[in-house]
């Protein structure tokens, strides 16, 4: 049997999402004996008041010392992880190891995961879904979802900028009087260890109400804005609203929460209404019922771009329809993408002719030069865009870390090597200006 060791020495919520993915796959790797180290802190929190089901669980890193696996895996945006899976004896390395002062980060996906290092305006794909990419495991785990009859109602603190304590208080009388017979509890309160199949989570993202949702339970998450799947839980079935800046209303709350318990559908609410769907075969994702977020249709863009640059999927989602401030940020991002577009046209043209005066017998020094300082003026304002433009930013992210995994020995190998992920690039900033502007189009001709 193959030996695999999984690192995965994040903060908790990093470590249960690792551990859910596993054990959902765990058919997909019953050819493996699997070691997971893990932080002694987050294991705790993971597993307060219960015990791992997964085996295979250390916190102790020099159990794995003197021995080999075949392949070694490493999940940690920590860079601590990094230097010691640079330590670890495998045949096959996937994910961040630092040996001689260089990250060497060699597969697309967790490239991708890297990029989650910095702040990016929401979480495209769901960390089980990232997980599941790295290793490689490409059926996805489809869960059922059976809605099932609500029998309690439970409650968690939402930030007083965001739904004020008055409203709050309202809201929970309100649900008191519609349904006397449920018992309504603050999270705090509930066994998140017990079935809570038949019962509703209502309030913000956190890692108690992620914990409560994987035991069974549905939740209404209430957030300030779009922020993809940042503590959303994987199963389906789930809805998440946006109040687009604004505050959160009691009595626009209510009716939407009573057709939930219902079971009937209400999207007619003045708040950004998406559900947690799993209708594409790529995994999770989320879906926009009503006016959505400004930043929603950057992420149906991201969601398409990334899925053919990591996987050469090609995903059909339905074009979103935009408002005003929508269109307005499209145009502004599109511009600035064009322009730094154009801009990457250089970096072409310096890449090639480094590669061609590298390999003549009497090279010209000072040309090589000058189109070096070409490419790191072009790699300066590239990281000026990405820090200013957090839309662009992963895309950017991504790229910078994928030049960095130049490991030719020679000049003329380094420049090839380069101008293979620079043409790589080019092509996915031009995919997603045009993705970007076919949903101007559209939305344009509509408006």
């Amino acid at each position: 049997m193959k030996k695999l060791l999984i690192i995965q020495q994040d903060d908790a919520y990093f470590l249960f999402e690792t551990i859910e993915f596993l054990e959902k796959n765990k058919s997909s790797l019953m050819d493996f004996s699997l070691t997971i180290l893990v932080s002694p802190e987050s294991l705790k929190i993971v597993y307060a008041k219960s015990h791992p089901v997964i085996t295979g669980i250390i916190i102790d890193p020099s159990k794995i010392q003197g021995h080999h696996f075949d392949i070694s895996i490493n999940l940690s945006l920590n860079e601590r992880s990094w230097r010691f899976h640079a330590e670890v004896s495998a045949d096959k390395k996937l994910g961040p190891y630092t040996k001689n002062g260089q990250t060497f980060v060699e597969d697309p996906w967790s490239s991708y995961l890297m990029t989650l290092k910095a702040k990016a305006p929401f979480l495209t794909f769901h960390l089980q879904d990232i997980y599941r990419n790295i290793l490689g495991i490409k059926s996805v785990s489809q869960a059922k979802h059976t809605r099932t009859n609500i029998r309690q109602i439970v409650f968690g603190a939402t930030a007083l900028h965001l739904f004020s304590a008055q409203e709050q208080e309202s809201l929970i009388h309100e649900l008191s009087l519609s349904y006397p017979n449920y018992p309504l509890k603050d999270i705090s309160e509930v066994d998140l260890m017990s079935d809570l199949s038949h019962s509703l989570y209502i309030g913000p993202t956190t890692f108690e109400s992620l914990k409560f949702c994987e035991a069974g339970g549905r939740g209404i998450f209430l957030s300030s804005s779009f922020l993809g799947f940042n503590l959303v839980p994987y199963n389906p079935g789930h809805l998440y609203l946006s109040s687009r800046g604004g505050t959160f209303k009691a009595d626009v709350l209510l009716p939407f929460i009573e057709k939930e318990v219902g079971g009937q559908i209400n999207n007619d609410i003045e708040y950004s209404v998406y559900s947690v769907e799993h209708e594409n075969v790529f995994g999770a994702f989320l879906k926009s019922h009503n006016t959505s977020d400004e930043n929603y249709p950057f992420y149906q863009a991201h969601v398409v771009l990334w899925n053919f640059l990591l996987n050469l999927f090609d995903t059909n989602l339905e074009i979103t329809s935009c408002n005003k401030a929508q269109i307005e940020l499209l145009r502004t991002q599109n511009e600035v993408l064009t322009k730094y577009t154009r801009l990457h046209d250089y970096a072409m043209v310096s890449i090639d002719t480094i590669y061609h005066e590298s390999k003549k017998e009497l090279a010209d020094g000072g040309k090589i030069e000058g189109h070096l300082k070409n490419l790191q003026e072009i790699d300066r304002v590239s990281d000026q865009i990405a820090q200013s433009h957090s839309l662009l930013r992963p895309v950017l992210d991504f790229y910078r870390i994928r030049r960095g995994q130049n490991h030719g020995e020679t000049l003329t190998d380094q420049s090839q090597a380069s101008f293979l992920t620079y043409s790589e690039e080019h092509q996915a900033l031009k995919a997603l200006g045009e993705l970007i502007s076919v949903t101007l189009r559209i939305n344009e001709v509509n408006l």
